[in-house]
């Protein structure tokens, strides 16, 4: 995959996602529009902004950070935690979906934990720089530092401050961001239990992805990881076919302890993918956890019927 088509990529996301935005909690009077007075705004609940800078490389971030309903009741409780990339697009999207997956008893509960920067930040830059496996340019191929970050600075701190377990952890992200949800398998074994990438970079400089697949399998027989890979049909074929690739050749390896599962979603595109994705991930990853019992639906169909 060529440079020019990820800068066309990110520019993209830019006008679609409103990478100009601030990070959730953080919108000013200016960015709402006009306010009415009196008028409230729409906030996500249980939700806090946590700065954090980075120890190794002196970076600002972010982290979102959002919290089970069941929480503030139980001080002894851990949660399992899933740690997503590009928090200031995606974090109500995550929201949403959480919530619908606890209503239909498909997953645990869970913190979710997403990975930001400071308001003001221009996204699409800070993103290449971490999520990105290889240097193509001095702007990119951080992703080695950026996941000690995660593993050294982010979970213990969500862990012994938030009751994150130390168990279980997913990671989930989207396009560059799937790209690093795959290579942290490769990178970190262990660390994260789960790894949901929807429309991952697999082509980003001419298939590194796939030659980092290819140096872990000659030293190992083993991936230890329940993952979810998926892409939009009407994707760009130039970024769509490096995906199914790398689905056929993850899916040929064999892996003992991988649990694949690659999906396409017909008739969606690059961004429009995540709605579908993030339910689809979730509910794979979560599925040894999934709670017993019938959904939401069920039990209010059932006190009807009673």
């Amino acid at each position: 995959m060529g440079k020019g088509l990820l800068v066309l990529l990110a520019a993209a996301s830019s006008i679609y996602l409103g990478a100009a935005a601030p990070a959730a909690g953080q919108t000013g009077d200016k960015q709402a529009g006009d306010k009415q007075a009196g008028y409230k705004q729409f906030v996500l609940n249980n939700t806090q902004i946590v700065p954090l800078q980075s120890k190794a490389g002196g970076r600002q971030y972010e982290l979102v950070v959002v919290l089970p309903s069941s929480y503030a009741a139980n001080p002894g409780k851990t949660y399992p935690v899933l740690y997503y990339l590009d928090a200031y697009w995606d974090t109500p999207l995550l929201v949403s979906t959480y919530g619908n997956l606890i209503y239909d008893n498909r997953a645990p509960e869970f913190i979710m934990v997403g990975l930001s920067y400071p308001s003001g930040t221009n996204y699409d830059v800070e993103r290449r720089k971490d999520y990105t496996i290889t240097a193509t340019d001095a702007n990119s191929g951080k992703a080695d530092a950026f996941l000690s970050f995660i593993t050294q600075e982010v979970a213990p701190l969500v862990e012994s401050r938030f009751r994150g377990e130390q168990t279980g952890r997913v990671i989930g992200g989207s396009s560059l961001g799937g790209l690093f949800a795959i290579a942290a398998a490769y990178k970190a074994p262990g660390f994260f239990a789960g790894h949901i990438a929807i429309s991952p970079a697999a082509g980003w400089d001419e298939g590194a992805l796939a030659k980092l697949d290819e140096q872990y399998a000659r030293t190992h027989k083993a991936l230890a990881a329940r993952m979810f890979i998926s892409y939009g049909s009407d994707e760009y074929p130039g970024f769509r076919e490096p995906i199914a690739a790398f689905q056929q050749r993850l899916a040929a390896r064999g892996y003992t302890g991988l649990a694949l599962q690659n999906y396409t979603m017909e008739g969606l595109d690059h961004t429009s993918v995540k709605g579908d994705g993030y339910v689809r991930g979730l509910n794979w990853v979560w599925q040894p956890r999934k709670p017993a019992g019938p959904s939401g639906l069920t039990r209010a169909m059932m006190q009807q019927v009673q």
